[in-house]
């Protein structure tokens, strides 16, 4: 496991903690997290077994985990937010009020790592280039049923499909998590589960009771591949 890196930013008078860190030989992920006041505010995965199989040394593995925790805090830093919560076409980053991160999964072929071998430019650009290609073209989504007309204090049963796109193809083991959201107290999970090889996930909940303040319900999809979510305003 790689030595990780933990950073605080300040930006509009809100103090942003970023961690980074290696997850491990067993599980070759760096995942990067952003919190504000102990919530998590958008993740990004950066999956590297690939990398591992066609060459890649701990050097590389480090560089690109230094980039990744790097770009997270300059994006802060320049008041960015928006780069880590939505997407070109949508949504990056998990959340209280934001959208999951889509993260590719890191393939790098032998190829590319002897061409960086012999050029001027370093293994890691050679990845990042890859990275931001891949997040431009493969998407992970989440599709979902029967929460279009939530209301307060009512019962849910809705329907989660996770796809990637372009192709729809269906995609499992998406962690679904099913969020009530309110100006008036913390956030509250009202259910979770994993999509089947179908991608597919039924899930219920009720909906809490508030007198005061407006809510959403935000259904956010989690997968090493990339991330998503839905929101829908709450009406009484």
């Amino acid at each position: 496991m790689l030595t990780g890196y933990n950073s605080e930013v300040e930006w509009d008078g809100v103090i942003y903690h970023v961690q980074t860190e290696d997850r491990g030989a067993g599980h070759p992920l760096i995942e990067s997290l952003v919190y504000v006041r102990g919530e998590i505010l958008a993740t990004r995965r950066t999956e590297y077994r690939e990398l591992i199989d066609q060459g890649a040394d701990r050097t590389a593995i480090q560089a690109l985990m230094e980039r990744q925790h790097r770009v997270i805090v300059e994006s802060i830093r320049i008041g960015r937010i928006d780069l880590l919560t939505e997407p070109p076409v949508g949504a990056e980053g998990d959340t209280t009020v934001s959208r999951k991160i889509p993260v590719a999964t890191a393939r790098v072929s032998a190829s590319a790592i002897e061409a960086a071998k012999q050029a001027s430019r370093s293994l890691d650009e050679v990845i990042s280039d890859w990275l931001a290609e891949q997040q431009r073209d493969e998407r992970v989504r989440l599709q979902v049923v029967g929460a279009d007309d939530p209301h307060f204090g009512s019962s849910l049963s809705l329907r989660a499909k996770v796809v990637v796109t372009p192709g729809e193809t269906p995609l499992g083991g998406g962690r679904v998590k099913v969020r009530f959201v309110t100006s008036a107290a913390k956030p509250v999970e009202l259910a979770a589960g994993e999509s089947d090889e179908d991608g597919v996930l039924s899930l219920t909940a009720t909906i809490p009771q508030v007198e005061k303040g407006q809510a959403l319900l935000i259904v956010s999809v989690q997968h090493p591949r990339g991330n998503d979510e839905v929101k829908f305003l709450i009406t009484k």
